[in-house]
């Protein structure tokens, strides 16, 4: 496997962040790495997903979207006048 390298900026943040926590710097990059690589496969997912549902014509006007959002906004109005 190819060398790893971090930024001096990473390196520096990673420092502070394991200070703070009292905790070793290895266990918070390793925790970063891990969120951030769950986050990006969540998203490369997700962004395959919605060009599927787009490619298989599962989509919603955008008219019909601004219309449900115009009532969810009114209902929750109404609710919040009654609460009021």
């Amino acid at each position: 496997m190819a060398d790893l390298r971090i930024s001096s900026t990473a390196a520096r943040r990673i420092a502070r962040i394991a200070a703070r926590a009292k905790r070793p710097q290895q266990k918070v990059l390793d925790e970063a790495l891990r969120a951030g690589l769950r986050y990006e496969e969540w998203f490369r997912a997700s962004v395959a997903k919605g060009l599927a549902d787009i490619d298989a014509g599962r989509t919603v006007p955008h008219r019909q979207v601004l219309t449900n959002l115009a009532r969810r906004k009114a209902a929750l109005a109404r609710t919040l006048k009654k609460a009021a």
